[in-house]
């Protein structure tokens, strides 16, 4: 049986810390009237920010989640869904070197998603007695 990789379990406790911090800042912040004036700089109403913040942290959250459960499926989803955000806040926010940290967090955590031992760790596994049963 292949370990965990500690690069997946600290990447995955990271997803999980962080997105439950943006849930519980987003909550707290809603009616701050910084974060309020910073929204509306954006292309976009606030509302819909907010739509799309918690839909987004909701799914970072069960993403990682899945991940820790081994479920190879969640790093595809993870991987798109950051792909599809990098894009959707780069043709709408105003200031797009506010896009950069996130994006260099999101790439340095997808390539020790994708590892060699993180592949090794997340593909499918064999019984012991799965032998060959073509003839030698």
């Amino acid at each position: 049986m292949v370990k965990r990789p500690v690069s997946v379990a600290i990447s995955c406790w990271f997803l999980v810390l962080g997105s439950l911090s943006a849930l519980v800042s987003a909550y707290l912040g809603r009616n701050d009237p910084a974060m309020q004036a910073w929204m509306t700089d954006g292309v976009i109403p606030a509302e819909v920010q907010y739509a799309i913040l918690l839909l987004s942290q909701g799914l970072t959250l069960v993403t990682a989640l899945a991940m820790l459960q081994r479920q190879r499926g969640a790093r595809t989803v993870y991987l798109v869904w950051g792909v599809i955000d990098i894009a959707f806040c780069l043709a709408t926010l105003p200031l797009k070197m506010n896009v950069l940290p996130g994006a260099l967090t999101f790439a340095v955590i997808c390539a020790f998603l994708y590892s060699p031992k993180s592949n090794a760790w997340f593909s499918p596994r064999k019984a012991a007695n799965d032998a060959c049963m073509t003839p030698a």
